[in-house]
Order: structure tokens, then sequence, then C-alpha cells
């Protein structure tokens, strides 16, 4: 924590001057304030273990007058920091658990979905040995979720259960995953208890199974490796696609940001078209993903930027709530787009999607009282 701490605050403290050194977040060149201004809410996280508290920063950057990309390449280059600061601790899970300490209720207090639209319910999967140890897990790699990561899915099914018994109309009767383990075991114990609340009273909640488009970042070959020998490039590349170098590739031959945008796109498209075409076109569907994917596509949902978007905490077995319309109104994903900040950087990006509201981010409440 002292780490996320020092480096906010050092970010804070360039922010009030009027001529900063960047290269202290690793951007060798000194900027000069301009007369262009901007304003922007920050997200910080406590990473302290068990303390899923937010921190909100608000930055009002007309008193400051920072130009606008030196700042959002600072705050990728802080935020990954930031993410990646923690250190690996082992942990044990106690057989005789109390399980009952979660709020699974948390689902119930959600708005209705918003006329036009289906609601999908996006979560992120079990925690698995690679998370606990902090080692780098995208596309690549195929660990399978860990004891800690079943319970946080055991959980998540008991909160999505609830919800199921609250209200059968509008509530999933579908989990879809991406292709990797840690997915699909997450999106089957999910389900089961999901079930198990239910007994047999209502719909249950069917697997629909592998939808490609939730896949994970592809990180190249930072795959595998130590977080904190990786971080390094991962904040650069990152820092690139925030200011709209999105066919830069992670890892050398991973995933450029364009190619994960598109994916975004296609993922709700996709998920909401199932949802749409059933017996209950008003209704919603779960689907387990990623975290650094999800953050990228809850960017996308919200057309917030990029650089915003790598603060924000995206828990294992958390849930995130997305209502996407279906009745034809769209918007168009350009260099203009929220998610570059705001700058006018070309790189001939052309994505129509399906206009979208971001309902929830990272819920967990079901994780009470967790160990993690």
């Amino acid at each position: 924590m002292a780490a996320v701490t020092t480096t906010w605050c050092l970010l804070l403290s360039c922010l009030t001057s009027s001529v900063f050194t960047a290269e202290a977040f690793g951007v060798r060149s000194t900027v000069t304030a301009s007369k262009r201004t901007v304003s922007t809410r920050v997200h910080l996280n406590s990473f302290e273990e068990q303390d899923i508290d937010q921190y909100e920063v608000d930055c009002n950057l007309k008193k400051y007058g920072v130009q606008r990309r030196a700042f959002l390449e600072a705050v990728s280059l802080t935020g990954l920091a930031a993410l990646t600061a923690q250190s690996a601790q082992a942990f044990e899970v106690d057989p005789n658990r109390d399980i009952s300490t979660g709020n699974f209720d948390c689902l119930l207090d959600l708005p209705p979905i918003t006329p036009g639209c289906v609601r999908l319910y996006l979560c992120r999967h079990g925690q698995t040995e690679n998370n606990r140890l902090r080692k780098m897990q995208g596309a690549r790699v195929d660990p399978e979720i860990n004891k800690n990561g079943y319970e946080q899915a055991e959980r998540l099914g008991m909160a999505v259960g609830k919800l199921i018994e609250s209200d059968s109309i509008h509530a999933p009767t579908l989990v879809a995953h991406s292709k990797l383990l840690r997915a699909k075991e997450t999106s089957a114990v999910l389900a089961e208890a999901a079930n198990s609340v239910l007994k047999g009273k209502q719909e249950p909640l069917h697997l629909y199974g592998e939808v490609s488009s939730l896949g994970e970042v592809d990180f190249g070959d930072l795959d595998g490796k130590d977080v904190n020998s990786a971080k390094s490039v991962m904040m650069s590349t990152f820092a690139s696609w925030a200011t709209g170098d999105i066919d830069r590739r992670a890892g050398g031959e991973g995933d450029s940001g364009r190619e994960v945008l598109e994916r975004g796109v296609k993922a709700l498209e996709t998920l909401s078209q199932v949802v749409a075409s059933s017996s209950t076109p008003q209704g919603s569907m779960l689907a387990v993903s990623h975290s650094t994917y999800l953050r990228i596509l809850l960017a996308l949902v919200a057309d917030a930027p990029l650089a915003e978007s790598v603060l924000w905490k995206i828990n294992n077995g958390s849930v995130n709530v997305v209502d996407v319309n279906v009745e034809g109104k769209q918007r168009l994903v350009s260099t203009n787009s929220g998610i570059f900040g705001g700058l006018k950087r070309s790189n001939d990006l052309q994505l129509t999607m399906p206009e979208c509201h971001l309902i929830r981010r990272n819920e967990v409440r079901h994780l009470d009282g967790m160990q993690v």
C-alpha cells in the first residue's frame, strides 16, 4: 500500500506545478503546461488485503493546465505500477469456512434494465495460483482455478441464484465463458451454486459454452513471467494504447490494442444477440472473462479513457453489470472517442458498437469475509 500511495502522491505533486518532468513515470521528456484544459476523475483503489474500499481523487486540471497527452501517459504508467505493486502472499482455505459471511443480496438493488436493452453480467474468473503468485496470466497460459477461486465462484453463483429467485423474468438463464480453463471452471461452479439456491423451483442457470471474443489479452512473451519483471513493458504498452497508438503489440507478438477493442465490440454484439433471440428477449446473461480484457471492455462501454480504466479494480470473482441496446441504437468508436481522453491522434479506428450503459463495476459484496 505504501508503494501505491507514494506513486500516486508523486503524480499529484507533479500536477500542481506548471512544468513537470515526466521521466518519473517512464516518459523521457520534460512537459511544459499549455492552455489546453481537461477535467477528469481518476479512481484509485486500496490494494491492502481485505480492503476493497475505493478512493476517488478528483483532478480538476483546469487549475493546472497540464497537457492532456502527458497526463494520460502518466496516469497509465502510474496505474499499472499500482496494479503490479502487490507482492505474493500464501493462503490456506479453511475447510470449515463460513461461506454465509457474503452478502448474497448484492445484486438485488440494481436498477431496472434500461429500456430497449438486455443486461450482461460480466464476471472475472476465480483466483488461480498464477494470480496468487503474481505471475502474468494472459491468453497463452491456462491454469485451473485454485481452492480460493472455487469459493469465489461459489459465492458468485449464490448471489446470482438470489437474483434469479427474486426476478425470474429478467434474471439470467445462461452463462458463457472464454476458451480458457479458469473461466470455464468458474462458470461451471457458479452455475451449480446458483441452481442449488433455486432448488428446482425456477428455470435453472444453463451453461451456454465458449464465446471466443471473451478471451484475455495476449501478453506475448510476457505471459507466465513474474509481474514485477514484466511491468515496465506492460506499462509502456498500455500507455501507448491509452494515447491512441493502438497498433502496438503487447510483449512483441501479443495482442494489439486495436485487436482487443475489436474483440470487445464483438463480445457485446454476440452476447446481447443471444439474449435478444432467446425466449426472454428482455432478459440477461452472464459471461466469465478476464481482468485486463474487462478493463478495456468496460472503458469502451462507458466511453471512458483507457488511462483511467487501468486504475479500475476488477477482483477475482467480481461482477460488472452492463446494459446493451438491441433496438438498433449505436455509436461510433473512433480516434476522437473518450477512450483516448479526447486526444486527436490519427489511428484510423472506426468501430460501430451498440449503445451501452455501465450500471455497476466490480461488485464484490458477495465475497465479504473471505481471507484472500
